[in-house]
This record gives C-alpha cells, structure tokens and sequence, in this order.
C-alpha cells in the first residue's frame, strides 16, 4: 500500500460555493500573523540580515530551541518570509526591506503593535459590537495612540515619499506647509527633505510634542519643522498655508469631518491644496478589502461614534460642501489606500 496515501477529490458541488476554505483561511488567518510576530520577537530576520544561517546559529543568538525554532523558520518560508535551501535559512528581500530591527523604514514597530496593543483590542470587538462603545485599554488610549503612531511612522513616510513621484502636484511652488492631526508628521518631513523651501507646522495635541520632536531631531530638520500645540479640529484658521495635509485624520474622526474640513479650509491661502491620505470604501461599503477592515480597526478602537462608513463620494461631496473645488481622487496600490486632492475656492 502507498504509505502517501490516496488523494481525495474535491467536494462535490453544483454551485462551486461549497468549499469551507475561505472560511478556513479566515479563521486560521491569527496562525501566520503569530508565526510572524513570533519571528519579528526572536529577531529572526535581523540576525538572517547579514546572510544565510543554519537553525544551530539562528538558535544560538536568538535562545530558541533548534527543534521548535526549525518550524517556526519553516513557517516563515511556507509565508515567503524566509527561503531555505538545504539546513541554511535566508531572509526574503521584503523581510530585509521591512523586518530588520533599526534598519531605515523598518516596519517592526509596527508588528510588534499589531499583536500588542491592538490584539487585545480586538478580542473585545464582540462586546464593543453589541454595546457599541470600546473598552479603555490596560494601558490607556493616549499610550495607545503615541505606540501606534510610533508603529506606523515609517509606513506613512514611505507612502509620502511615493505620493510625491505619483501625484500630478508640483511641491516645489510651495513655501508653507501645515500637517494636521499626524502625530508624527511623518508626511511633512519627508516633504520638507525633498523640498528644501518647505517650512512645516505639526499641528497635534500635546501629548504627540515628544514624538514628533524625536522624529524631526532624526532627520534634522529643527530648523523648517515644527510641532505646535493645538486641536486638530480647529486648524489655524487665518494662516494662510499653500498645502495642508490630512493624514489618516478624517477616519478616526468621522463624526467631526465637516469640523476638521472647516478648520482646515480657514487655514489655508486661496487655491492652496489640500492633500488627504485615507482608507476610503466604495459605496458598496465592502470594498476595498482594507478599507472595510479598516473601518472595523477604527470601531474596535474608538468605538461607534467613529465607525460610520468614509466613502470615495462622500467624502468628495463633504469637500465641495466645505468650499474645495478640483477634488480630484487617486487609487494607490498600497493597501487599499485612497489619495485626494484639492484646492481652496
């Protein structure tokens, strides 16, 4: 008898729907997060940076067991994370790219926010569903806040840096730059070190002071950057300012948006632009995938108040009520992410 055994054939079906691996893969979908996460804590992909290891020497700096850190590795491999060939293990160019602890544009932090805080976060979605306000987290929403925006800096500075070869906007026209409600001013900085006549303001709630401040010492720009203490809801009304940016601000305070937009449009000059970055859903309000996910991140998060559905069209119809004209929006290939443009009346 072949010890392989007999493969089976695939489920009878008339509609081609019965299959249960979609739901599989959905409700398994926390394995390969674990196995990532679990690797991004051991170190795994730092101490592959400087080339191919055997388990012993992965084991050896990262006081894994070999046994149990073979499958962990192969995990990785199976997730295109590591490959191996024979008993060495290598990095993936991505995980090299993005895993590496302290490496530019390093998206560990990130990871590592995705299991802790946000996974207790959403181990509380069914209640925050039925009651429709969100649980305070053990380390309150503030820490919360300054850990996710520490996590997702880099992210946001790569997308700025891509927007800014994509978009049909010319940077260089511009002197006055605000960036409201980013934390980090991750859009800001990386505008101002490609532009060299950009002057920026980080408007942000006192608790970001310190983070932002970090972030503008690491890439020296103290002298055209600044952080200033303020609600971003309100904007600076009367400044005058040639581009705002609105990074991922308007989803997290979905009830105020006509608020935020009204603020913003008294900050800037007459036909300034108006840059917006947001996971925006069709009017289905199911796609795209990210966006709906998004939205669920935000519900488990912030709780109901902000978890109503941010469409393409409402948003463009929200910004011409506010006095924008040339709205103009961009798909990006980057995560289900939406780019918007517009221009003060």
């Amino acid at each position: 008898m072949n010890q392989m055994g007999r493969a089976a054939g695939p489920l009878p079906s008339v509609s081609g729907r019965r299959s249960p691996v979609p739901i599989l893969q959905v409700a398994t979908g926390f394995w390969a997060s674990q196995a990532l996460l679990t690797a991004v804590d051991l170190k795994v992909f730092t101490i592959l940076f400087g080339g191919p290891k055997t388990v012993a020497e992965v084991a050896k700096e990262s006081g894994g067991d070999p046994v149990a850190l073979e499958a962990l590795l192969d995990a990785n491999c199976a997730l295109g994370f590591l490959h191996r060939n024979g008993d060495r293990y290598r990095n993936d160019e991505a995980s090299n790219g993005y895993l590496v602890e302290g490496s530019p544009g390093s998206y560990v932090d990130l990871v590592r926010f995705m299991r802790d805080p946000l996974f207790g976060i959403w181990q509380g979605l069914a209640d925050t569903v039925r009651r429709g306000t969100a649980a305070e987290p053990s380390m309150g929403m503030d820490q919360v806040e300054i850990v996710l925006a520490r996590g997702f800096h880099n992210g946001a500075y790569a997308l700025m840096s891509r927007l800014a070869e994509i978009l049909d906007i010319e940077f260089s026209t511009y002197s006055r730059m605000l960036d409201v409600g980013s934390h980090t001013g991750a859009g800001a900085l990386c505008l101002a070190r490609r532009y060299p006549q950009l002057q920026a303001t980080l408007l942000d709630r006192p608790i970001f002071r310190e983070l932002a401040e970090e972030f503008i010492r690491s890439t020296k720009l103290e002298e055209r950057v600044h952080f200033e203490e303020g609600h971003p809801d309100e904007g600076k009304p009367g400044a005058e300012y040639d581009l705002v940016l609105l990074s991922h601000y308007l989803s997290r305070r979905r009830a105020d948006m006509g608020k935020v937009l009204e603020g913003v449009i008294q900050s800037m000059r007459r036909d300034g632009k108006l840059l917006v970055t947001e996971f925006l859903l069709e009017d289905s309000k199911s796609e795209p995938r990210e966006a709906a996910l998004f939205r669920l991140n935000v519900l488990a998060t912030y709780g109901s108040g902000n978890a109503g559905a941010l469409t393409r069209s409402e948003l463009c119809q929200s910004l011409e009520r506010a006095g924008f004209k040339d709205v103009d929006m961009v798909g990006l290939p980057m995560f289900g992410i939406t780019a918007i443009t517009a221009c003060k009346a």
